[in-house]
């Protein structure tokens, strides 16, 4: 009995092993709410100054903390899981079991950096139509608009 609760717990353990390779970096860093264009037209002249302020404080340091942080973990990680993936294939017997499970964390890395770099396309995007709308209101002092 004891001997298949020890076999059940050691298989329930590698059965979960690729969940916790993909979680090395915890999850995708959470992206600011920047105020919709339709949020900022009903704004005063004031608020709407301080919301595109506060938005671009939060998309920054968002970008500078937790993106370039996640990031640098993913690439580390990737770069180690390669090393392991080309000491596994130069073995005499490679275990084409394991070389197909870090290939398979290689591919999850690359995709949560693909993720985390169309999550910031989409909040500086958003951004970008706030600091327009903002730009366009003739109720604004327009000091903090690119000159064009």
């Amino acid at each position: 009995m004891l001997k298949k609760l020890g076999l059940a717990a050691m298989i329930s353990v590698v059965a979960t092993a690729p969940a916790w390779a993909q979680s090395n970096c915890g999850d995708d860093p959470i992206p600011p709410v920047v105020p919709s264009v339709a949020e900022m037209g009903q704004m005063s002249p004031a608020d709407a100054l301080k919301a595109k302020h506060q938005a671009f404080l939060d998309v920054t340091t968002w970008q500078k903390n937790g993106l370039k942080d996640y990031r640098a973990c993913l690439d580390a990680d990737e770069n180690q899981i390669k090393r392991d993936r080309v000491s596994a294939m130069s073995q005499s017997k490679p275990d084409q079991d394991r070389i197909k499970r870090l290939t398979a964390e290689i591919a999850d890395d690359e995709k949560a950096n693909a993720r985390s770099t169309d999550t910031e396309e989409r909040v500086v995007n958003d951004f970008h139509a706030l600091s327009t709308a903002f730009c366009a209101r003739p109720d604004v002092d327009k000091s903090t608009c690119p000159k064009s």
